[in-house]
Parts: structure tokens; sequence; C-alpha cells
């Protein structure tokens, strides 16, 4: 008879290491992927309310009675600018009731980003220039709506001005963008009387 020794009669362990190990990294990975999801969930939300309540850098004015004060209150001929289409007004200015000269003001954010304005004085050119900080080199001229406008541009080309004096009132446009720009604001100047000041805003 075969008498078996106690290491042979202890019963054989099979190990299952490698299938605790599996589970484990396929519930690691599950986490992982589950902890990242909940991130760009949080990530995501948060932009949508950033993004929601976020103002426009671009403040918008209302330029109406500055017109009207133009048509109403200007010692001489005025014209008054008008819309363009998808541009914002950002700034109107006019002078009071008798102050001589007499200015006004009038700027405007461009659909292409650009900024751009349209003013006219009874002032000196030399002092108009100067209070406007024209600082331009002549870069030849153009002729709009029949009439002819000198055109300024800065030395290094970030400013440009389209320039025109008749009869004691100088009008200019400036702006940060081409001439094409300011060409195209010169082109909506009008006559300033109340109807036009209202049409003009209108457009």
């Amino acid at each position: 008879m075969t008498t078996l020794s106690p290491a042979m009669a202890q019963p054989r362990t099979v190990s299952n290491d490698g299938g605790v190990a599996s589970r484990r990294g396929f519930e690691t990975v599950r986490d992982m992927v589950f902890s990242l999801g909940a991130v760009f969930a949080f990530v995501a939300i948060l932009l949508l309310v950033t993004l929601r309540h976020s103002p426009d850098p671009i403040k918008v004015v209302d330029p109406t009675s500055v017109k009207q004060g133009i048509a109403s209150n200007a010692p001489y001929q005025a014209s008054v600018a008008g819309q363009v289409a998808g541009w914002r007004v950002t700034s109107a200015r006019v002078s009071a009731p008798g102050d001589d000269p007499f200015a006004w003001n009038i700027g405007y954010f461009t659909t292409a980003g650009n900024y751009a304005a349209a003013g006219q004085s009874n002032a000196s050119v030399k002092t108009y220039e100067r209070d406007e900080q024209v600082n331009g080199a002549s870069a030849g001229s153009v002729n709009i709506k029949g009439q002819k406008w000198t055109q300024l541009q800065r030395a290094d080309g970030k400013r440009r001005w389209l320039v025109r004096t008749d009869r004691g009132v100088t009008t200019l446009i400036v702006g940060t963008g081409g001439f094409d720009e300011l060409e195209t604001l010169a082109k909506t100047l009008v006559p300033a009387t109340a109807k036009t000041s209202v049409a003009a805003n209108a457009n």
C-alpha cells in the first residue's frame, strides 16, 4: 500500500490572480472615464454660463439727440453722418448752443472690427486738426459724391483721415481701417436738418 506524504496529501490551490487583476484594471479605467466625463461636463457648464452672461464689450449709444443738436444749433450748414449697415455707434458728442467754435463727432465700430468717426468744426483747420490729433502725411486725394477730399495716413499705417474744408467748415473722417471704410462713411453725410437727423439714425 502506498502512503501519501503530508505534502502530497494537501489539496492543490489554483491561483486566479490574473482574473482579479483584470477586473481591477477594468474598474480603474472605468472610474477614470467617469471622472473625466464629470470634469468635462463641469467645464462645459462653466463655459456656457460664462458666455451667456459675458457683457458685450462694445458699448452702443443712441446718437439721435446729438444729431438733433447739430441740426438745431450749428451756426453753419452742417452735415450729419448716416448709419452704415452693421456699424455700431459707440460715441456721440456735440458742442453746446452758442459755442464758438462749434463741433460735433460721432464714432463707430465697423463690421470689420475697426474704429471710424465723422466730425465737423468751424475752428481753423490747424486748430481742429490739433484738437483731433491729426498727424498723418498726405496720401493723395479722392472724389466722393463730387467733392474732393484729402487723404492722410499716419507713418505706422494704423490710422487714416479724409479731410475737406469748405466755407470755413472742416469735415473730418478718421479710422483705423482702410480708406475704403472712410469713404463708405463719408458717403453717408447729408445736410443736417431735423428730418435728416432722425432719418439718418434710423437707416
